[in-house]
């Protein structure tokens, strides 16, 4: 097939918000229905940004388009992915890609059975500044890594999100809400992981909503609210790991990787938007390493997966590495809650790095 690849949305939420100003830039997708079962939502939306037509998810499923984007709550990933494919569409999941391994595993062979692709969010990786670090990652800058600390040091979601009780539930906190960024990030540079120790905290029971309707309820926390690990790669290269909503300031999120030769430091990998730096060895001063084009933004992944679809690219966002970090943050919350090492059996092979031109505002097809 020719042309821009259409795309269909399920789920009208907030996240919309985030999803359709950007993909309206990119001319190799075209985003032509929104569903939800919430029609009245979903033609809002879809009224809001200039998309032509709105309805159920089964309207989105019935149309033409050739990728669904799958914008539910997570606890409806899998069973909404595995519709899309029914269908005859392949996926691209807003993260995670399901709540379990073994529904992430069940998505994938669903596809693989079926001819089908299935792609993940987060596309961070995709951002000019990201790119540009895995570039000297490999043309060894820094020599060869020995050492990577991931963090992101965050006050609760609870002070600014109306309806934080979601984040603090089973099956979220720090490690499956903002987790896949920085696991994704990872692996992206320093490839597969196979082994990890963690361990998990919580600085109280309860946390209150300071926002919105609700400011003052009192809800209860279900999960570790700071989760810290150390990670081994299949390379025998370890890193450090950690995610916290417990900070009592807001510090947001850092990557390092450390060589012998010199530091990298990584664009925040839940920000995006800041530039990649230098330490060279022996030197106290950073050099600030300039993004080369300044691409960045959500459906960066989604414009991966058409020009993959059209044959002018990798994907990079596949459901394969997505199904990593699912594994990885499954096995990172049972070592928390045993206290001992959990190992990891994985094919997942390094993600590819994009030309350094690539650019989504321009055309391929």
């Amino acid at each position: 097939m020719n042309g821009p690849v259409k795309v269909g949305i399920i789920g009208a939420g907030k996240v919309t918000d985030l999803y359709l100003p950007s993909l309206a830039q990119f001319p190799d997708v075209e985003v032509t229905i929104i569903g939800d079962p919430n029609l009245a939502l979903a033609q809002e939306r879809a009224a809001a940004f200039g998309v032509p037509a709105s309805g159920s998810p089964d309207d989105v499923l019935a149309s033409d388009v050739e990728v669904v984007l799958n914008l539910t709550p997570p606890a409806f990933h899998a069973e909404v992915g595995h519709k899309i494919l029914d269908a005859g569409k392949r996926l691209y999941s807003e993260k995670p890609l399901a709540t379990s391994s073994a529904d992430g595993r069940a998505l994938l062979d669903h596809a693989r059975a079926a001819g089908l692709v299935v792609a993940c969010a987060p596309d961070i990786t995709l951002n000019s500044s990201f790119q540009h670090a895995l570039r000297h990652l490999a043309d060894g800058t820094i020599g060869r890594p020995v050492f990577a600390r991931c963090e992101a040091i965050l006050a609760g979601p609870e002070a600014w999100h109306p309806r934080p009780q979601f984040l603090y539930a089973a099956g979220a906190g720090p490690l499956f809400d903002i987790g896949p960024y920085f696991l994704t990030a990872l692996v992206a540079a320093l490839g597969p992981i196979t082994r990890v120790d963690a361990r998990g905290t919580k600085k109280s029971e309860t946390r209150v909503v300071g926002s919105g309707p609700s400011a003052g309820e009192v809800f209860p926390v279900e999960v570790p609210t700071l989760v810290n690990a150390i990670v081994e790669f299949a390379s025998g290269l370890t890193a450090h790991l950690l995610l916290t909503f417990d900070s009592a300031s807001h510090r947001g999120g850092r990557m390092e990787v450390f060589g012998t030769e010199g530091t990298l430091q990584v664009p925040d990998p839940n920000g995006g938007a800041s530039d990649s730096a230098l330490l060279p060895g022996g030197s106290s001063e950073w050099i600030a390493l300039p993004e080369l084009t300044g691409r960045v933004g959500f459906g960066l992944g989604v414009v991966n997966l058409a020009r993959h679809l059209r044959g002018h690219e990798a994907l990079v966002v596949e459901g394969m590495r997505a199904l990593h970090v699912l594994d990885l943050m499954t096995a990172i919350s049972e070592s928390a809650e045993s206290g001992s090492p959990v190992s990891l059996t994985t094919d997942y092979v390094s993600s590819p790095t994009l030309p350094e031109d690539w650019d989504p505002t321009v055309a391929t097809v």
